[in-house]
Formats: C-alpha cells, sequence, structure tokens
C-alpha cells in the first residue's frame, strides 16, 4: 500500500475513532450541563413521579451518578389539585435494579392531616394497579416525623416490602417508636386481593389492614388530624394491641380484639359533651367486631379510671338510662359542684342491640373487699352499683345526650333519615318560634303608602 494512502487512512480511523467521540462526549457534557438540559430532565422526573403516585412532586436538586440512580434533595410531594403540601424529604435515592427497586428516605416529614391523601394515594396508585408493580420494592426510611398540631411523633428503622402476585399485591411495614422502652418493632401488613367470584365470576377485590405493636405503645396523637377521635383522648393516650380493616365493595369491617388504649384523658373526651368527667382512664378490648353492612357489633372490655371528677347530672343519667343503683346520695350534698372519685371499674358487653355492664372496683388492689357490682367509689364509699339486667345499647347515647336532645325513634328501618335530619345542636328558647328567612309575596295584603316628603 502506497505511504499516502497509508497515512490517509490512520488520519481517517484517527478521525473517527478519537476525535469525533472525544467530541461527542464534550458535546455531552456542555449539553447536560446547561440549564435547559437540567430543567428538561427535572420536568421529565416529575411527570414520572406524578404519573407512579399521583402527587406533585417538587426538589430543589437532584444527582443521577449511574443510569439506574437517581438521588433528589429536599424532596416535597403536594396535592395535585389543591397544591397542599403533604410530605417533605430530605434526601430520597432511588436505585432501579433489573430485578428490584430500592430506595433510601432520609428524615421524611408528613402532616397527620394528609395522611388520608397518602393512604389514598398508596392505595390506588400502587396496590390497586399491578401491571405497574412489575418487581418488588424495597424501602427503608430513617426518622419518619408526623406532626399533628403542636405534637410531633418519630418513628424509626422503618423497613417496607410491597411485591405483587398473580390475584394479589401486598406490602410489609415494620416500625419503631423513637425513644420508646420497647424495642419490640411494629408490623403492618397490607393484602390487596383480587380473587374472582365462583358463582358471578366477576372480581370482587378487597383491601386488608392487620396491625400488631407487639407490646410497644403506639401514640395516638399521631393521628389526632388523620381520625378526631383519637385526638380527642388526649395528648398522652397509647395504642398498643392488635387491630384487622377489611375494606370490601358491600362495607368495611374492623376488629380490635386484644387491644387497649392507655392514659386516656377523660376531661379531653368529654369536653364537646354536656356532662362533665374527668380522671385518667385504661380501656381495654377482650372482643371488638364491628361491622355497619353486617349490622353486626359484638364488642366486650373494660373501663378502668382513677382520680377524677364525675358530674352529677351525668351520674344520675346513668342510673336512670345503665339500670345503675346510686349510692350514699345523702353525702352528695357536701359536694357543691362536682363529684370527685377514687376509682371507677366497669365491664362492658355489647352485643348488637344489647348493652350488659358489671361493676368491677372489688377487682382493683385495695378494694377487694367491696361487694360485687361496684362500679365507683368515693373516699372509700362505693357510689354506684351495676345490676344484672340487660338493657338496650342505644341508652349509653341517652346517657350522655344534653339535656336539649330531642327523643328519636329510632329503628333500623329509619337510620337512614339520621343522615338527612339535623339534630339540634343547643337549646331552643322555650315559647319562641323562629319567622322564615323568605316570605312568600303571594300572601301579601299591602300597607300603608310611603310618600316622599
Amino acid at each position: 500500500m502506497h505511504e499516502r494512502t497509508q497515512q490517509a487512512i490512520a488520519r481517517l480511523l484517527f478521525v473517527l475513532c478519537c476525535a469525533t467521540p472525544c467530541m461527542l462526549v464534550t458535546l455531552w457534557i456542555i449539553v447536560t450541563g446547561t440549564g435547559w438540559y437540567q430543567h428538561q430532565v427535572a420536568s421529565s422526573v416529575k411527570n414520572e413521579i406524578q404519573e407512579q403516585l399521583g402527587l406533585e412532586a417538587d426538589f430543589d436538586d437532584f444527582k443521577h451518578p449511574t443510569p439506574n440512580r437517581w438521588i433528589f434533595s429536599n424532596l416535597r410531594l403536594s396535592h395535585p389539585e389543591t397544591s397542599a403540601l403533604i410530605s417533605t424529604i430530605r434526601t430520597a435515592q432511588w436505585v432501579n435494579d433489573s430485578d428490584e427497586t430500592r430506595m433510601l428516605l432520609e428524615q421524611p416529614e408528613v402532616e397527620s392531616r394528609q395522611i388520608a391523601i397518602l393512604w389514598q394515594s398508596f392505595h390506588d396508585q400502587i396496590l390497586c394497579r399491578p401491571k405497574k408493580l412489575g418487581h418488588p420494592v424495597t424501602i427503608s426510611v430513617n426518622d419518619l416525623t408526623i406532626h399533628s398540631g403542636n405534637n410531633a411523633v418519630t418513628l424509626s428503622e422503618i423497613d417496607a416490602w410491597i411485591a405483587n402476585e398473580s390475584f394479589s399485591s401486598s406490602a410489609s411495614i415494620q416500625l419503631q417508636v423513637a425513644d420508646s422502652l420497647s424495642h419490640a418493632p411494629i408490623v403492618m401488613q397490607v393484602q390487596r386481593d383480587r380473587e374472582a367470584n365462583i358463582t358471578s365470576q366477576t372480581l370482587n377485590p378487597s383491601t386488608t389492614v392487620t396491625l400488631s405493636t407487639n407490646g410497644t405503645p403506639l401514640p395516638c396523637s399521631a393521628f389526632n388530624d388523620f381520625w378526631p377521635t383519637l385526638g380527642s383522648m388526649g395528648s398522652s393516650a397509647t395504642f398498643s394491641g392488635n387491630l384487622k380493616w377489611k375494606d370490601e365493595p358491600d362495607g368495611w369491617t374492623v376488629d380490635l380484639g386484644g387491644s387497649r388504649f392507655d392514659d386516656i384523658e377523660l376531661d379531653r373526651l368529654f369536653e364537646n359533651q354536656s356532662h362533665r368527667l374527668s380522671g385518667s382512664a385504661t380501656i381495654q378490648l377482650e372482643r371488638c367486631l364491628i361491622s355497619p353492612a353486617q349490622k353486626k357489633s359484638d364488642i366486650t372490655g373494660t373501663l378502668y379510671a382513677e382520680q377524677g371528677l364525675i358530674g352529677k347530672d351525668l351520674l344520675q343519667s346513668a342510673g336512670k338510662n345503665l339500670n345503675l343503683h346510686l349510692l350514699e346520695t345523702d353525702a352528695w350534698s357536701q359536694f357543691s359542684g362536682d363529684l370527685p372519685y377514687d376509682v371507677l371499674a366497669i365491664s362492658f358487653n355489647i352485643n348488637g342491640t344489647q348493652l350488659q355492664l358489671e361493676g368491677l372496683c372489688r377487682n382493683v388492689r385495695g378494694y377487694e373487699n367491696y361487694p360485687a357490682g361496684i362500679a365507683m367509689v368515693l373516699n372509700g364509699y362505693p357510689l354506684a352499683q351495676s345490676s344484672e339486667k340487660s338493657m338496650e345499647s342505644l341508652r349509653l347515647l341517652s346517657t350522655i345526650a344534653p339535656n336539649h336532645s330531642v327523643p328519636v325513634p329510632l329503628s333500623q328501618q329509619t337510620n337512614w333519615l339520621t343522615k338527612v335530619l339535623i339534630p339540634p345542636s343547643r337549646p331552643l328558647p322555650a315559647g319562641t318560634t323562629t319567622d322564615p328567612r323568605i316570605r312568600s309575596a303571594r300572601v301579601w295584603q299591602g300597607g300603608p303608602i310611603v310618600e316622599q316628603p
């Protein structure tokens, strides 16, 4: 081969194999370093997150060190319609492997009132869309803080696994409460079943959530805004035990058997009631199965409270409606206001429409010599004693109802009207009526003529 030909081939190979790749790499580095490219990639990632979770995403900065790894700084999730902030994550790492997706979330913070939106996003966008969940997902979370008003609860050492099978999707979560004396992890399982009905050959999907605290008290204040009933128990109330909640097309069912609520502040529980009751209480539930769709309620448990006050009107109402025998009524006169009590101990059994109560003060240490059925003690004197008669469970409502409440002939046939007819929130002045806001012009009979002076 001629020398000039060799030189030409060498120059061509240099341009194709060395100069051109170097120029392309240099061009790629320049383009990827521009703000335009960074903005395009960030917009694409935000759209992908919104497509996967149904939430708007924003972040201060991101890194893409390898083709399958993303790192986001100060990730923020918001409601797509209201733009309300739902959660902030200091650092989020996302790794996509061939057979697994791994995520690491550092110091996320969530508002308690937004937990329902997070749950809906997780349930509808992940569990209910099995085609999107192609391979398992592993999530590790460090120090999750749940804010609820002035209260905050930190959960640590959180590990979650999400997997999809032929007819079901499942998620398993383990966590611990920061600064808790118990080191046993709290375990939560979520199962989405899509098995077909044998008779109709149609899918009847259902969601089952099980929670086991394994002896670790879970602060109720973390979910005050998510479930207001928990907030009414006070900032120091805790839940421990088991919970099973199942949501089906025809209704939901909850089972709290074997669980308990401790350090309940009764004054917070009754702060919106016309009657007064205070003290620190514990509720132990042996059985607690509630299914509104099946019209089933099976609740058995005990209530213990101590060192509190009870209104005289509430005690009299309990004696009237709950078949309690009121004792030592002559001694009430020495107290101008509410009656202080030493201990309140009572068991309850609600089976459908029936309610059975039994005083348990004799089971409390130091009160073993009291007669059976004593439910409340004041300065060593029994105040109330239960009877063996069962009663309608709706009498419990009559006991705590205010004086201006309206008696309603309630039954299963008229229960739906309670969602339409609004009960009074305060008493109306006796003997007065309210004029209608709009009067018909058809009954107007005229009046004095108004003339300009």
